[in-house]
């Protein structure tokens, strides 16, 4: 197969033809907002084998890569509601998007992926091993996820203790969300366990939340990304 490389407002596709595409975000589309344009600006590259793709889609002059359910911890824990998606790329040549995307579907179909993927296929963003919030700072080390709740956190906050320390593999699931930009709209990350109550309290209450920085949404989003492998290799 020949491949190919599109080149759009949101950054470069590069389709090598046998089954690995390399995203390079450089290039920012103007009228994106501030934590949009720096998740892409950090991102640098991105590399992708096709068996990551359940799809992909050519209209209104652009490629948009529909990924695999469990194959990027990235987008897993953003769900691609928070921020406009990394995977769109508008304004690219349309034939050369056509050729590009028939000959990764042709190589879907002949590798057969299914729609969910089993394990992680895209590497989490760099991040350290250990994070500090509004309320809290986040720490990985000996197999345990540790939060230790600043002075001011509150008694309900620290219900569970302080420090409180949880083994990774009880992590069930891990959420974040970025500041609103609105009053009670602060961003956050925060784990599920087993122990984890069906109706939780808001995450400035919540034990197993920690409130993130104003401007450092995109740190705890990659810290997120990488502890989600941690849980699910």
């Amino acid at each position: 197969m020949a491949g190919g490389e599109l080149v759009s407002v949101n950054g470069t596709v590069v389709w090598d033809g046998t089954g690995t595409l390399r995203v390079r975000y450089d290039g920012t589309q103007t009228g994106l907002d501030p934590l949009t344009s720096s998740l892409r600006e950090r991102l640098g590259e991105r590399v992708l084998p096709v068996e990551a793709l359940q799809s992909v889609e050519v209209r209104d002059g652009g490629l948009r890569l529909i990924l695999r359910e469990g194959a990027d911890p990235l987008q897993s824990v953003t769900g691609c509601t928070a921020l406009a998606d990394p995977y769109d790329f508008p304004g690219v040549d349309p034939v050369l998007a056509e050729r590009i995307a028939g000959e990764i579907r042709r190589t879907l179909a002949r590798r057969d992926v299914p729609a969910a993927a089993s394990r992680w296929l895209l590497a989490p963003p760099p991040a350290p091993d250990r994070i500090e919030g509004r309320d809290a700072t986040l720490s990985v080390a000996n197999g345990q996820l540790t939060f230790a709740y600043e002075r001011g956190a509150g008694r309900r906050k620290t219900a569970l203790g302080n420090p409180w320390s949880v083994p990774l593999d009880t992590v069930l699931d891990v959420e974040w969300r970025p500041y609103q930009g609105r009053i009670g709209g602060r961003g956050f990350l925060r784990i599920g366990t087993g122990q984890t109550p069906l109706e939780r309290p808001k995450p400035k209450h919540d034990p197993a939340a920690m409130l993130t920085r104003r401007d450092a949404d995109v740190d705890a989003l990659f810290f997120a990304a990488r502890l989600l492998t941690r849980i699910r290799p």
